[in-house]
């Protein structure tokens, strides 16, 4: 308190204690029943001020609201907090299709005379048979399929005079009834498809 009293009569020139004081009279002498200005005097913030060798008590008066500063430093980053549970396991996927087994049937056929044909290389097919000039038709094994779609493609070495033929599933195997793979064997570069026997062939049922 002491130090306050001292800081106030440094600055305590008539103008500094005029702006920011309101002088207060000595209490001695007022009687017993204060005035509301005394009452409210006695509540307020009361200094001690030095004002021309005078001793002087004083109310501080708020003064106005100052301007909002600047904002200050971002603070440092805080601490990284805890990791978190492992959430549960997701559910088992379908196993996929075995890439070796994309292919289950297969073979060349090679046409060995009029109405006659043997397998070369076979896998999962039985039997073929040429019940018609240029008409074969395939027996693959059991477990294989019957809907499935066979790939074929001309076969050089094993056709007659080493000529490729033109070859084609006929997936209706009209001329196959008893059979569900059908395949028909064209000479090439005729202008009227003319069945034809003697072209060998590849044939690969997925």
């Amino acid at each position: 308190m002491n130090m306050h009293r001292r800081r106030l009569s440094l600055l305590a020139t008539p103008a500094v204690v005029g702006a920011l004081t309101i002088a207060v009279p000595a209490l001695a002498g007022m009687g017993t029943s204060p005035t509301a200005h005394q009452a409210r005097a006695r509540h307020c913030n009361a200094v001690i001020v030095i004002s021309h060798g005078r001793r002087v008590r004083a109310c501080l008066i708020p003064g106005p609201r100052g301007f909002t500063g600047p904002a200050g430093p971002t603070g440092a980053t805080g601490k990284t907090g805890a990791t978190g549970k492992t959430g549960p396991a997701g559910k088992t996927g379908t196993s996929g299709t075995d890439g070796t087994n994309a292919t289950v049937a297969y073979a060349i056929v090679e046409p060995t005379a009029p109405l006659a044909a043997t397998l070369i290389g076979a896998s999962n097919i039985l039997a073929v048979s040429e019940p018609s000039t240029g008409v074969y038709c395939i027996t693959p094994a059991a477990g294989i399929a019957s809907t499935g779609i066979a790939a074929v493609s001309p076969e050089v070495s094993y056709s007659a005079g080493n000529v490729p033929g033109v070859i084609a599933v006929n997936a209706q195997h009209p001329h196959c009834p008893s059979t569900p793979y059908e395949v028909d064997t064209y000479a090439p570069g005729t202008t009227t498809p003319t069945l034809t026997t003697g072209y060998a062939f590849t044939i690969a049922i997925p």
